[in-house]
């Protein structure tokens, strides 16, 4: 199978992908088959921990936000520039930077010549295998990959690329809400007859960004 860190190397939507998702309404369901691509690499691998625990990613979650005027936003995205002019432009991450905040870890693949044209891009880890049990808790993933560790001796936490390809099964992103065009999320008051997000306090993105791994 191709590797993973190829893919994310070489990601680009294709005009046709950028077309779809920038002409048509933002929450339509259009999935890009460039994610679905990744996705079944992804959800083939698993993560290494101390060379000898397997980590295996079961679900996994896309954000893809482009900086440029008249780009594809993606407001929930969190390492994005600010309006802020003190630390508005965030530097672009290096490629699988693992970066972590409040919903778990994420996967990145940022590029772009400079901040103010970045292209943030990043997986997040929604669900994962470990001991054979699966876990739906996305922040668990800190304790899986991490608590074997001792500062003493080094953290280590290697990509090891699957060698039989997955099928996957794509879904709406977790938690994820919809906004208006001011940049505020609607909530269920807002419209209370849209399908809301599963803690039932937003209207749900529509954009079936996440994929499970099928069994």
């Amino acid at each position: 199978m191709e590797e993973l860190k190829h893919k994310l190397e070489n990601f680009a939507l294709s005009e046709t992908s950028r077309k779809r998702i920038s002409e048509l309404n933002k929450n339509e369901d259009y999935i890009p088959p460039e994610f679905i691509e990744i996705a079944k690499v992804a959800l083939a691998g698993h993560f290494l921990v101390n060379d000898k625990i397997p980590v295996c990613p079961t679900s996994v979650e896309f954000y893809y936000h482009e900086e440029f005027a008249d780009g594809i936003k993606d407001p929930i995205v969190y390492h994005r520039n600010t309006k802020d002019p003190k630390h508005g432009l965030k530097p672009i991450f290096n490629l699988g930077t693992l970066h972590n905040h409040v919903s778990g870890i994420d996967i990145t693949f940022e590029h772009g010549d400079s901040p103010e044209r970045a292209i943030r891009a990043s997986m997040l880890i929604r669900e994962f295998e470990i001991d054979g049990k699966n876990e739906d808790r996305s922040t668990l993933l800190y304790e899986a990959l991490y608590q074997h560790s001792s500062i003493f001796e080094g953290i280590s936490v290697k990509w090891i690329d699957g060698k039989t390809e997955v099928e996957v099964e794509p879904c709406y992103r977790k938690n994820v809400a919809r906004y208006d065009e001011n940049g505020k999320k609607i909530t269920k008051e807002d419209q209370p007859k849209d399908f809301l997000t599963e803690n039932g306090k937003h209207v749900q993105d529509l954009r079936k960004w996440q994929f499970k791994k099928r069994k």
